[in-house]
């Protein structure tokens, strides 16, 4: 039987992250953790199968759980994560002159099918084999 064993933080921080397609016709959001709604993620940093970048104009506190939600057309992809650090971005790139966030997102290692198909989707990296693996 094949365990499946998480990287450490650190180490999956160090795995490489992909910039995201910039031509994506769906929408990103995020919701938190004992919050209702969804709130528009205003940019897409980086991505990779154990993580994300976001810009949000919501500050989402280290160790709260969220969920980003992408739709495009017929398709809905989801993925759950922690915030793991959160910085606010300089005044100068706020174009609606709300106070904006960088966000540090850790995707729950237990959902890796779903991250790595997220990941995939978002970034445009395709499998390595035929089999979608």
């Amino acid at each position: 039987m094949k365990e499946n064993i998480a990287l450490p933080f650190a180490e999956a921080r160090r795995a490489g992250r992909h910039a995201p397609l910039q031509r994506h016709r769906g929408r990103l959001s995020l919701s938190v953790e004992e919050q209702s709604g969804a709130h528009a993620v205003l940019a897409l940093r980086d991505v990779s199968p154990f993580g994300v970048g976001v810009e949000s104009s919501l500050l989402v506190e280290k160790g709260k759980h969220i969920r980003l939600t992408y739709k495009e057309a017929d398709l809905a992809l989801i993925v759950v994560g922690t915030v793991v650090w959160h910085k606010p971005l300089p005044s100068t790139r706020a174009d609606t002159g709300k106070e904006q966030h960088h966000l540090g997102i850790e995707l729950r290692p237990s959902d890796v099918v779903k991250n790595i198909h997220f990941f995939r989707h978002l970034s445009g990296v395709q499998p390595v084999n035929g089999n979608g693996a």
